[in-house]
């Protein structure tokens, strides 16, 4: 019974794939790939869990199966998210950004999650290739040679991936990409730090701004760039794909039109070359920026987490 509404689930969401009207790398979508998805979830398996357990029976690391990632566990419980933060300046007219800072982040709320695992680490170009290898995938990244990625590189988070196709690898591995507030609790701890290592930013804790290296580096090269839960990158290196549509938070009174179910948000800063990311309002670990998850970039990777689910619910 929970197979079949598991393979429901996936149905739907790889059915929408074929309503997009709007694409740039939404050709690798077919009917070939779906097949291979849908295989390689019912092989792989969608390692439930019992959550009626107590939580520290899970252990606090665990190495996924299929992609042999660290995965570490985020305990279930309450944690902030967002800010009240308000630009009295109107900075994003000065540097002609589309939209005011910090409004799409508001309100602060208090949240609950459950317990899931989250990547400790970006998925790597090495990674990465292992999943393509065994997929048979034929879309890669724009900036690899010949289905290589550059030399050296096998460590560095992988890049120019679309959110379909991060969605993939996740679905590939047994896990999935993760929410907007699985991401920010994973990074700003339950406290909320502003930042994943504290409330004061630091310069050179992150691949990110004037002073980082300004392309991406090894995901292990910057140790301090790490959250209270032991979680690393979350403030620079590459920006990250996230499973939500940009949405308003709830109680978020601010019209958008660019809210909506046609831009997927991204979480985390990543090394930058010019521009207004460089700015000190777009390091805060609740910082939230929108992309069409159709389109790829040299700064956005991802990471994948997986949930605990209840095995004895009523799926």
């Amino acid at each position: 019974m929970k197979m079949n509404i598991m393979a429901l689930i996936l149905f739907e969401k790889l059915k929408g794939l074929f309503c997009m009207e709007k694409y740039s790398r939404i050709d690798f979508v077919n009917y070939t790939s779906v097949v291979c998805i849908l295989l390689l979830f019912f092989l792989g398996g969608c390692e439930v869990c019992d959550c009626e357990k107590e939580k520290d029976l899970f252990p606090a690391v665990k190495v996924a199966e299929k992609d042999q990632k660290e995965m570490v566990l985020i305990p279930s419980g309450e944690f902030i998210m967002g800010t009240d933060m308000v630009d009295t300046e109107g900075t994003h007219k000065k540097i002609g950004a589309v939209k005011p800072l910090f409004l799409d982040q508001h309100p602060e709320i208090k949240l609950f999650l459950g317990s899931f695992y989250m990547d400790r680490y970006e998925v790597t170009n090495e990674e990465y290739q292992k999943f393509l290898k065994a997929t048979q995938f034929t879309d890669l990244p724009a900036h690899w040679v010949e289905g290589e990625y550059p030399a050296d590189q096998g460590l560095h988070p992988i890049t120019q991936v679309t959110w379909w196709e991060a969605w993939s690898y996740c679905i590939w591995a047994g896990k999935q990409l993760p929410t907007e507030a699985q991401w920010e609790k994973s990074a700003r701890g339950a406290e909320g730090l502003p930042y994943p290592w504290g409330k004061e930013f630091v310069k050179g804790k992150a691949n990110l701004g004037i002073d980082g290296d300004r392309k991406t580096a090894a995901v292990t090269a910057y140790p301090e760039d790490v959250s209270p839960f032991k979680i690393y990158g979350m403030s620079g290196n590459v920006m990250e794909w996230t499973q939500d549509w940009y949405l308003p938070y709830p109680g978020n009174p601010k019209p958008d039109a660019r809210f909506g179910k046609e831009l997927k948000v991204l979480r985390g800063n990543g090394f930058q070359k010019a521009g207004h990311y460089f700015l000190p309002a777009y390091r805060f670990a609740f910082t939230r920026t929108e992309a069409n998850p159709n389109d790829f970039f040299e700064n956005v990777g991802f990471r994948c987490a997986s949930e605990i689910i209840n095995e004895k619910a009523n799926l």
